[in-house]
């Protein structure tokens, strides 16, 4: 049996997240069923991490063993033709025995987008709000959420009581371009909802509800309702899953 790594992009939108579910369309369910009738056997592949339904991805990486003698560009070229045209995959590779999708991922990075201006077009991966958004106001509190903290307040609610709230967030910065606002963040790990609620926090400061310094306030409160509303899933994408080099 060989480790194979793959790396996928996926459009969200007629998806229930990534994870199998009973009776519903998943990205995992769709590539395990690729797999299998391509390998000819029951393949189980294993993500780098669960996304909410509507939640996209570029770089989103996944492995699985098989007993073949395809080539994994051969396996590539192959789940072309057996893929929905929701899921593209980039890339496959051989990977060590040891290589776990998730367990071995060290941080993950997302973006968010915004636009303030209704689009047809665009509707599947932008998240519209018709307020006038300070990308300023907005940065200077995201600059508040980098660090090691306990992010109670920006996770579903109720939180697990076995799953510990503290994350270790890398990066956090908003950019702008035209109508369109770009949040970006990196951490080692991510709680259920929490860039989504992130966003829609960071929403009530661009349209002058919250101060940019209320966030860091959130933060210690350690309480979901003291946050701001859950952004929509459709603007909401898993850019790349990253792992140590060498």
């Amino acid at each position: 049996m060989n480790n194979y790594r793959l790396r996928i992009e996926f459009d969200g939108t007629d998806f229930h997240g990534w994870q199998i579910q009973p009776g519903v369309r998943t990205v995992q369910r769709e590539l395990q069923e690729a797999l299998s009738g391509l390998l000819g056997s029951g393949v189980r592949v294993i993500g780098c991490g669960r996304t909410d339904a509507g939640v996209h991805a570029l770089g989103f990486t996944c492995n699985f063993f098989a007993d073949t003698r395809m080539e994994p560009d051969q396996i590539r070229r192959a789940l072309a033709g057996r893929l929905p045209v929701d899921i593209v995959v980039h890339e496959c590779a051989s990977a060590d025995d040891s290589f776990h999708a998730r367990y071995s991922c060290v941080a993950r990075s997302y973006q968010y987008k915004i636009t303030t201006a209704p689009t047809a077009v665009f509707r599947r991966v932008l998240a519209y709000t018709s307020y006038r958004l300070d990308c300023d106001r907005m940065s200077e509190g995201a600059r508040l959420l980098v660090g090691e903290h306990d992010f109670t307040s920006f996770a579903r609610a109720p939180l697990d009581e076995n799953v510990s709230p503290v994350c270790h967030v890398l990066d956090a910065s908003l950019g702008r371009d035209g109508a369109v606002i770009s949040f970006d963040v990196k951490a080692d790990r991510f709680l259920h909802h929490m860039v989504r609620n992130m966003v829609g926090t960071l929403i009530e400061v661009g349209r002058g509800r919250f101060d940019p310094e209320r966030v860091g306030e959130i933060l210690g409160k350690k309480d979901r309702g003291e946050a701001g509303p859950t952004a929509p899933a459709c603007g909401l994408t898993l850019v790349e899953a990253h792992y140590p080099v060498g």
